[in-house]
């Protein structure tokens, strides 16, 4: 059953990646895109509240202090995907867009008895938008095309280890590299028609990184009785400014469908030049109840869980220099909140008793959100409000649990008593899958008489 679920996930994994549409949002039209933070199918269940969860069976690749933490001797395969349908409406005009893409790709190893290591892929930034404008100039109607599309993507290596490791305290410390890549590509294209002869000019900028970035993360837990746990968790990425390259092109044409018309007014490839990335600090803490009675040996071992983060980042500190000019100003500071309920009826899940279900086994979680967005409209700031429901199935593979996860949120961004901004309403769904191997495939020994 479970090698057909690895199938089909593939083969959908396959189908969007060969028909992936990046219509994302108006409000990735700037700086590096849009950087607002959904999850991967395990923590977009929880409301993004993702820096101080820990689960033996799962990976969060967005703490590099929890890679140690994972169930020792076990490999871990983590791979994801998303799509979104969105709504853009404004004064009676509506819109629709939709976008699809991988969430990431990563392989964490414990070794040892308190280290782990991970490596992996995500993005960092999406960027996906077609606006279309005129206007009348000296009884001329000039008409303007916005497009953008492309994704600031990050290749991460991590290490964590756990230098505290007690009966009820428990300390693990992480640190992670990444390398940038990959960027935003614009055009703008303004023009205007006689005799259905289209002439103007086409602007083109592609950014793409080629810098490097640093994560730091920590994770403490403090069980004081065998039911309850508590998990304090911090994160933090120091603001750095980090090498891009930039490519600008731009054509004067006098027939659109001409090529021999066009003339080159720019072409500048590959400057290099610096980015500045902010700080992000993110905090949060986990509160579990694990009940527990050795009277009841038949009994379900439930669980409960509470997840809260609050994160920020000082995205008004983003800027662009290439040759001497620098830009700035695209983005304003950025703060999140984000709470998140997890509840197992019986949460082992290598149990095969018989009065023990499937269904009891399955992660029920439910999550919401608040984040006031670093994109602004004339200074007034983007709200992203949503609520989020999620799914966890565990799969026995040998001795080893692995997890499908399935998540879906819905929300509003908007800003702040202005009806001239863009209301973007959106709904997404998050798939991943943990795939841990058995332990009798890749640990069997063999014993040669």
């Amino acid at each position: 059953m479970f090698r057909s679920l690895l199938i089909v996930f593939f083969m959908i994994l396959g189908g969007f990646s060969f028909a992936q549409i990046s219509t994302n949002s108006p409000y990735s039209a700037k700086g590096i895109g849009d950087v607002s933070f959904y999850g991967d199918a395990y923590t977009n269940g929880l409301g993004g509240a993702a820096v101080a969860l820990t689960d033996s069976n799962q990976v969060n690749l967005y703490n590099p202090s929890t890679y140690s933490l994972i169930a020792k001797q076990l490999p871990l395969f983590s791979l994801g995907l998303n799509h979104y349908q969105r709504r853009f409406s404004n004064n009676g005009v509506e819109s629709k867009g939709q976008y699809t893409g991988i969430t990431h790709m990563i392989l964490a190893i414990p070794f040892s008895k308190r280290f782990g290591v991970a490596a992996g892929l995500k993005p960092f930034s999406h960027s996906g938008y077609e606006i279309n404008d005129s206007e009348v100039i000296q009884g001329d109607s000039i008409f303007h095309d916005y497009t953008g599309r492309g994704d600031v993507q990050e290749v991460f290596l991590g290490f964590s280890g756990n230098i505290l490791q007690g009966n009820k305290h428990s300390l693990s410390i992480g640190i992670q590299g990444k390398r940038y890549f990959s960027g935003p590509e614009r055009s703008r294209n303004s023009y205007i028609k006689s005799n259905d002869v289209q002439s103007g000019g086409i602007d083109k900028r592609h950014l793409r990184g080629s810098g490097f970035g640093v994560d730091f993360g920590m994770n403490y837990s403090f069980q004081p009785t065998r039911e309850h746990r508590v998990r304090i968790a911090a994160t933090y990425r120091p603001g750095i400014e980090t090498g891009f390259k930039k490519d600008e092109t731009r054509y004067f044409y006098q027939n659109f469908f001409d090529r021999n018309s066009y003339d080159t007014i720019i072409s500048l490839e590959s400057i290099k030049g610096q980015v500045y990335l902010p700080s992000k600090t993110s905090v949060g803490f986990t509160y579990s109840y694990l009940p527990y009675n050795e009277s009841k040996g038949s009994a379900k071992r439930t669980s409960l869980m509470l997840a809260f983060e609050y994160t920020m980042e000082d995205w008004s500190k983003y800027r662009e220099e290439f040759e001497g000019t620098m830009s700035s100003g695209q983005y304003i500071d950025m703060t999140s909140y984000r709470l998140g309920v997890e509840y197992i009826p019986h949460r082992y899940s290598l149990d095969r008793s018989v009065y023990i279900n499937y269904f009891d086994k399955i992660n029920y979680r439910i999550g919401g959100y608040l984040v006031n967005t670093p994109s602004h409209v004339n200074g007034n700031q983007i709200i992203d409000k949503g609520v989020t429901f999620g799914l966890g199935f565990p799969f026995i593979m040998g001795r080893a649990v692995s997890t499908v996860n399935f998540s879906a949120n819905y929300g509003v961004l908007n800003g702040k008593g202005d009806a001239s901004i863009v209301k973007d309403t959106y709904f997404g769904f998050n798939l991943g899958i943990n795939i841990a191997p058995g332990f009798d495939r890749w640990f069997r020994k063999y014993k040669l008489d």
